[in-house]
């Protein structure tokens, strides 16, 4: 028998959705009392729901697809109208098949080896200074290593710039009213730039190592034996690029969290079990991904809920992520919940999504994030600095969250 889904009054709730962020799905959750409810948002009707059983009904590519889910104004800015995360069943194995050899075991090696590079050099640089902004600098260092590993010129005069736009990228749909403008003005500028880079590297005129991203990315072949489109290409590059610039929250995070946690500087510099731990805990304490959107492939009952073709479902990850049947004291940053946690259960911790990495729609750079929180919190370890008095909050109702100060540190050294 089917049962009706608990339902919030009203037209429609964006405004309730920009307004309260990451908490919109859960407050209307723990409201009703249940894990699964319907509500609507951009004038679209939506199913809502959190929790492992959940996470592996969404991530049932039999059940739902992608293409078409996102709002077209989110998906231009965000991912792009025709890059990997729209596509499904063959044409989507494929091109997830393309990323995931571009992030093979051997280009996570040289990633690592720029990676720390680019810290040797920042490090330097912020001893000269008395004070730096951390999330501003790990942007620029984030911009620079990913250009460098993916094989782009990045010339000195521009770093300010694309650090900026991809900033704004990423904080387009926050809810300040011009961010979404500054976002798609410099998606648009990003692309320019990105698609001139291809014409190069096509024509002769670049010509980057043979296993580089650029390189795989420039001259992959879909399943019909053509070349991406200039854009569409450009597009699959960005795609690289922002999500590993926001990699840099979770680093700041990780700081944030030392900062917060006295105990766990100790264990961090002598256990490396327990620095597992603490980055998987990073993950599922602080905001990342709000949600993740599908729509139902077909229609279908699922424990005696009624999904109609086409309908838009939501997976809420912070939700799920902070849910106090999922896991003990949620809101409180306990690195040692993960010491019994079963690596195989890949539907409890998904602060970037859930499901099969190779022929699901999990993020295919989901140990490479794993792997720069991992340098990332090598590096600030090293580190001495003072801390000024100073807002560290962050806010729940930002998408994405940062702590409000975006943590100033002065007298940068390194430890004896």
């Amino acid at each position: 028998m089917v049962k009706p889904l608990p339902k919030e009054e009203g037209l429609d709730h964006t405004i309730a959705w920009m307004n309260e962020g990451y908490l919109f799905l859960s407050n209307r959750m723990n409201q009703f009392n249940s894990d699964i409810i319907e509500t609507k948002i951009l004038g679209k009707k939506c199913i809502a729901m959190r929790g492992p059983e959940a996470a592996e009904l969404f991530y049932d590519s039999s059940r739902f697809i992608r293409y078409g889910a996102l709002p077209k104004k989110a998906a231009s800015v965000i991912i792009g109208k025709n890059s990997v995360f729209h596509l499904d069943d063959g044409q989507h194995h494929k091109r997830k098949q393309m990323l995931l050899n571009v992030l093979n075991d051997e280009q996570q090696i040289q990633l690592e080896q720029i990676s720390k590079n680019q810290w040797e050099i920042a490090i330097e640089q912020w001893k000269q200074k008395d004070e730096i902004v951390l999330l501003d600098e790990l942007e620029q260092l984030f911009t620079i290593t990913v250009c460098n590993w993916i094989g782009i010129p990045l010339y000195a005069k521009n770093v300010s710039l694309r650090t900026k736009d991809i900033r704004s990228m990423l904080t387009a749909f926050t809810n300040k009213g011009t961010n979404y403008f500054q976002g798609n003005q410099a998606k648009k500028r990003a692309l320019k730039w990105i698609s001139y880079i291809i014409r190069q590297v096509r024509t002769g005129r670049i010509h980057p190592k043979e296993k580089s991203p650029l390189y795989q990315i420039a001259w992959y072949e879909d399943s019909n034996g053509k070349l991406l489109s200039i854009p569409n290409a450009a597009e699959e590059v960005i795609n690289i690029i922002r999500p590993f610039v926001a990699i840099t929250r979770y680093a700041c995070f990780s700081q944030l969290a030392i900062l917060e946690n006295k105990q766990v500087k100790h264990r961090l510099h002598k256990d490396s079990q327990y620095v597992d731990w603490f980055i998987q805990e990073v993950k599922r304490f602080y905001p990342a991904v709000p949600f993740v959107v599908a729509k139902a492939r077909e229609s279908f009952i699922w424990k005696d809920i009624y999904f109609p073709k086409n309908r838009l479902v939501l997976l809420d990850l912070y939700g799920s992520n902070h849910h106090q049947d999922t896991w003990e004291e949620p809101e409180k940053f306990v690195p040692e919940r993960f010491q019994f946690l079963d690596k195989k259960d890949r539907y409890k911790l998904i602060p970037q999504g859930a499901g099969d990495l190779e022929f699901g729609h999990r993020c295919a750079g989901e140990g490479i994030t794993t792997q720069m929180m991992r340098i990332s919190l090598e590096y600030l370890l090293r580190l001495d600095y003072d801390v000024p008095d100073q807002d560290l909050n962050y806010k729940l109702n930002q998408v994405p969250a940062q702590p409000s100060s975006k943590i100033r540190l002065q007298n940068i050294r390194i430890k004896e």
